[in-house]
């Protein structure tokens, strides 16, 4: 009797010829997207410095101000994203070796499958630390793994990544565009390095990126986030999407972003991006007026936050005091401020683009020792962009490795912000000084749409945040996961 399902495909009868194999991997690619709310890449800023959410619903508020326990939404999201994704590429590179196709054609889908593995395993160690290293196909009685230390699943991601690297192409046609390539696994490869401390292989790997010659910086750093720029030269991984056809998981960051009250920016990071001049708002000598404080500021201000009296769209103005956010201001990036179906958001989103190669290598230089030329000029080619001032003009020629370190951190802090990196970035700089209460603007002195020169600039605490030391930098495996097998135990401190 033929006991094939009739209703659905099967991988005993798929997997017949070269096109059901692109769409057996297209069906690992859609498990890169986050259709949990919790693990949506804005929710990571909202836990981070620079933004928060107030609607606990959502699933960031308690990573946030260090509540998170191992019930949490986004834990359980997290993981359980993260191997399904593992097991569907697992299964897939199980079926591929049976399909029928040519070598060079089964070798690049390997490629592509292995890199989104190390793309979620590389994640996992960063937020979990050990976790369970899966690379086979398992059974039932296989299924009561324990968790692997996370030096050994980071030496796996490194072989998927080597191997991705050495067996994708640099770059694909339009049909094709948003497929991993040689670029986005040497990239990874690059951060991954870099979060777990391994400078000198870290700034290899970003040179190799560099080397290739296929990425540059995008010249218009507003525009990078829009949909009609998509697919750029900077660009160099992202998930994408399309309008009416393959559109953002609800809620889109259009949707979240503009009609949503959830999107609070926090001053503080407003605070933290300097004058055209390159000097620090607190410089005796920068000019700064706080009642006037938007004036002569670095451009990616502007186009990162909607900053209040500015535009949010067709004939919408930012008044605070009308918003609903607590904060008095929204986040500008990704927000489609054009788009009227904000349900209908076909932006991609960039998860790795040629600026934090730049990034990624300063950083890792520093960290190693060198107070180089090179550190200067890898700063200097992010900021020239924007026609920010060198870093040998303003903060100075001479400087010492720490004083490197704190240029390189205040960059990738305005240079990234709202693109869901942050929180990385303080998970492994693992400075507790970041974490602090939240600043917003008193909004019932920003309320006169018709006269924004009577406005007053005051700072108000909007939400507390207390770093819990004994949690530490690391988050809970879910409860849900230690019940169905108690081989994960221990539990990570804390929890």
């Amino acid at each position: 009797m033929d006991k094939s399902p009739q209703d659905r495909l099967s991988q005993d009868t798929f997997y017949q010829n070269e096109e059901e194999v692109e769409i057996g991997l297209v069906g690992v690619y859609e498990t890169i997207k986050q259709y949990e709310t919790p693990i949506h890449w804005f929710q990571f800023d909202f836990m981070s410095d620079d933004a928060f959410c107030q609607d606990a619903w959502q699933g960031s508020r308690e990573f946030g101000e260090w509540q998170q326990n191992s019930s949490s939404w986004a834990a359980d999201a997290k993981w359980a994203r993260a191997y399904q994704l593992i097991v569907r590429v697992n299964t897939f590179l199980a079926n591929l070796e049976e399909a029928p196709g040519s070598e060079e054609f089964k070798i690049q889908m390997a490629g592509e499958a292995r890199f989104l593995r190390a793309y979620m395993y590389g994640d996992l160690i960063h937020f979990y630390g050990d976790v369970p290293l899966i690379l086979e196909v398992q059974s039932i009685d296989e299924a009561m793994v324990s968790r692997t230390p996370k030096s050994e699943v980071l030496t796996a991601v490194i072989e998927d990544l080597d191997f991705a690297a050495a067996n994708l192409p640099t770059s694909y046609s339009v049909t094709d565009l948003g497929r991993a390539t040689a670029g986005a696994a040497l990239a990874y490869k690059a951060r991954f390095y870099l979060y777990n401390e391994m400078w000198d292989e870290a700034a290899d790997a970003a040179q190799e990126v560099i080397d290739l010659g296929v990425y540059d910086l995008f010249s218009d750093y507003e525009g990078l986030f829009t949909e009609e720029n998509e697919n750029n030269i900077e660009v160099i991984f992202d998930i994408q999407y399309m309008q009416n056809l393959n559109e953002q998981p609800w809620p889109s960051s259009s949707l979240s972003f503009v009609e949503w009250p959830t999107p609070n920016i926090s001053v503080d990071l407003i605070n933290d991006y300097y004058m055209q001049s390159g000097l620090s708002i607190d410089d005796a000598g920068a000019g700064y007026d706080a009642q006037d404080p938007y004036v002569n500021r670095d451009p990616r201000l502007a186009a990162t936050i909607v900053l209040p009296g500015t535009d949010m769209g067709p004939d919408r103005t930012l008044i605070p005091n009308n918003d609903g956010t607590l904060t008095g201001v929204r986040p500008r990036k990704y927000a489609d401020l054009n788009n009227s179906n904000r349900n209908n958001c076909g932006i991609n989103t960039i998860t790795m683009r040629y600026a934090d190669v730049l990034l990624m290598k300063a950083e890792a230089l520093v960290e190693s020792g060198s107070t180089s030329q090179e550190v200067y000029d890898l700063i200097n080619e992010v900021r020239a962009r924007v026609s920010m001032p060198k870093v040998e003009d303003v903060e100075g020629a001479a400087l010492t490795a720490d004083e490197l370190k704190e240029v390189v951190r205040h960059e990738r802090r305005v240079e990234f912000a709202i693109e869901g990196l942050r929180y990385l970035d303080m998970l492994r700089w693992k400075d507790e000084s970041l974490v602090h209460n939240v600043i917003g603007y008193d909004k019932s002195k920003l309320s006169d749409p018709s006269d924004p020169s009577t406005w007053e600039f005051q700072e108000v605490t909007t939400s507390e945040r207390v770093f819990d030391a004994e949690k530490g930098w690391l988050w809970p495996l879910p409860s849900r996961e230690i019940q169905n097998n108690e081989n994960l135990r221990p539990q990570n401190p804390g929890y």
